[in-house]
């Protein structure tokens, strides 16, 4: 069983946006995985090893991130759609806390907790179920599928 499964109540009607979000959520599991794997292991070789990948899903997951932050807000402006400037606004603080981890990670280089998959889940799950849905509605009343 996965860390975080995709729900069907995650769907906001928007094929292109479901499956950048499920996308995601596999990132997610990925670095929650790679995390579990970095603290278990014993030896410096192994740790510094799994340390890489845990480095290349996260990088991975901030540039997937900041895609399908920019595919969003692109559907929003195009739909003029009413909640941009808040949603962009959540976008936009989500990316900062994140792009915080990384500095932190890169400058500590110490295994991670899994405090930081546990924080990715529960935004991704709000925001989808809250912001997403909505801004998923609207589109689909303007015709985007």
């Amino acid at each position: 069983m996965a860390f975080f499964d995709w729900e069907d109540a995650f769907g906001v009607g928007v094929l292109g946006i479901d499956q950048q979000h499920q996308r995601l959520i596999a990132l997610i599991n990925q670095l929650h995985d790679a995390i579990e794997r970095s603290n278990e292991l014993a030896t410096l070789e192994s740790v510094l090893s799994e340390l890489a990948a845990v480095t290349s899903v996260v990088d991975e997951l901030i540039s997937y991130t900041q895609y399908h932050f920019s595919t969003e807000e692109g559907h929003m402006l195009q739909y003029a759609y009413p909640g941009y400037d808040e949603h962009k606004a959540e976008h936009e603080q989500f990316v900062g806390k994140v792009q915080d981890f990384r500095r932190r990670f890169d400058k500590q280089k110490t295994r991670l907790s899994l405090d930081i998959a546990e924080f990715l889940m529960n935004w991704w799950r709000g925001h989808i179920l809250n912001s997403d849905k909505k801004c998923g509605a609207f589109l689909c009343e303007k015709g985007l599928r």
